[in-house]
């Protein structure tokens, strides 16, 4: 079942941190929420492009075991970046997540099983694609194989 999200933060204090370097200390201001044992967190970060999001991934994901998605928008064009750590990638893909949710805002993607990107153009329409990431977690439809915990 999904678990709560821990902490709140802002755009600049995610920018803050990432530039600043991810500590242990700093980590915990991520919100980070568990769905089906599976540590996942999703966020907009706003008026970013998708060099800067795949940044922000790349800075989190040495120190994040787990999914993580971001999405940001900039010069009227959506960007999408997912990451999963190497012990996740057997239940859940990269490449599978932004293919599900790229549509949501009108674009597509895709990518490797721990990294993938993806665009789009309606930007009104990028919280419900990340909001999509968590529904897709509760109901265990991102994984490649069926897993014993979901009847599979």
């Amino acid at each position: 079942m999904a678990g709560h999200t821990t902490g709140g933060f802002s755009v600049f204090g995610l920018k803050y941190v990432i530039s600043q370097g991810i500590t242990a200390e700093r980590q915990k201001q991520i919100p980070i929420s568990n769905h089906n044992g599976i540590p996942l967190i999703t966020h907009n970060l706003g008026d970013s492009e998708g060099d800067f999001l795949q940044a922000v991934v790349d800075a989190l994901k040495s120190r994040f075991p787990g999914v993580i998605v971001l999405g940001g928008g900039s010069a009227g064009a959506v960007s999408l970046v997912a990451a999963v750590s190497a012990e996740f990638t057997g239940r859940v893909q990269a490449g599978k997540l932004i293919q599900a949710i790229a549509p949501i805002v009108g674009g597509k993607g895709g990518g490797r099983p721990d990294n993938a990107r993806g665009g789009g153009k309606d930007a009104t329409h990028l919280d419900a694609a990340l909001a999509k990431v968590r529904t897709l977690f509760e109901y265990a439809t991102i994984s490649p194989r069926p897993h014993p915990e979901n009847g599979g």
